[in-house]
């Protein structure tokens, strides 16, 4: 039987810590503290990247996670963590951010705030003054805060989202998305002057010698 080098866990882990390291050395004019990550399509692994990024910065920094796919949640699954209450109930009702967060057991200084009831309009509810006066706020109270978005490639609100964060995230899955797509996810960004921080390439083999130095897998 061939011994496997690679183990698997410790490559994805490494891949994220580098995706933070590099995120970091970004920093030169402004702290990139508002991070929205997106997709071209569903099921990408976009929320996936979101949590394990945040992971990886909150081994040092305080992060709040923020799930803002107001379409299709997926949050709870990919966290492992549950709430009754979330985003909509602070843009709407008006609730204190603070009654809504959870804390990941795993991870002191990692806590998130979930989608809530998914609402008839997301993409007016996250360009709401509301919206941006709760990013203004947990930016304030938090070291980084990464956002996770419907795919830009067929809804509108990451693109919203960028316009009053500081950076976006593009997630890529590596046997489905299109240079085409990607393409087009990556322009709807630059159209409204959002900054593209960089790609996520998902779902690459990691078994070979070359997958395990370039790429990582978050299925």
């Amino acid at each position: 039987m061939k011994h496997n080098y690679y183990d698997k866990a410790s490559i994805i882990d490494e891949a994220f810590n580098t995706l933070r390291t590099n995120i970091q050395f970004s920093e030169v004019d402004k702290k990139l503290k508002t991070i929205v990550v997106t997709s071209a399509s569903p099921s990408e692994g976009k929320t996936t990247v979101a949590v394990r990024l945040a992971r990886s910065f909150a081994q040092t920094s305080r992060v709040l996670v923020v799930d803002c796919d107001l379409r299709n949640p997926s949050m709870p699954k990919a966290a492992g963590v549950q709430s009754n209450m979330g985003l909509t109930h602070i843009l709407v009702q008006h609730v204190d951010p603070r009654e809504v967060l959870v804390e990941d057991e795993n991870y002191e200084k990692l806590d998130y705030i979930l989608a809530g009831p998914v609402p008839p309009n997301p993409a007016v509810l996250v360009g709401t003054d509301a919206m941006k006066r709760f990013v203004a706020r947990v930016s304030d109270a938090y070291d980084y805060v990464i956002i996770d978005s419907a795919p830009v490639g067929l809804f509108s609100d990451a693109a919203i989202l960028s316009t009053f964060t500081d950076g976006v995230i593009l997630v890529a899955d590596h046997g489905a998305t299109t240079k085409a797509e990607f393409q087009n996810a990556k322009e709807r960004i630059e159209h409204v002057r959002g900054n593209v921080l960089g790609a996520v390439l998902n779902r690459v083999d990691i078994s070979t010698k070359r997958g395990a130095k370039n790429y990582y897998n978050s299925r």
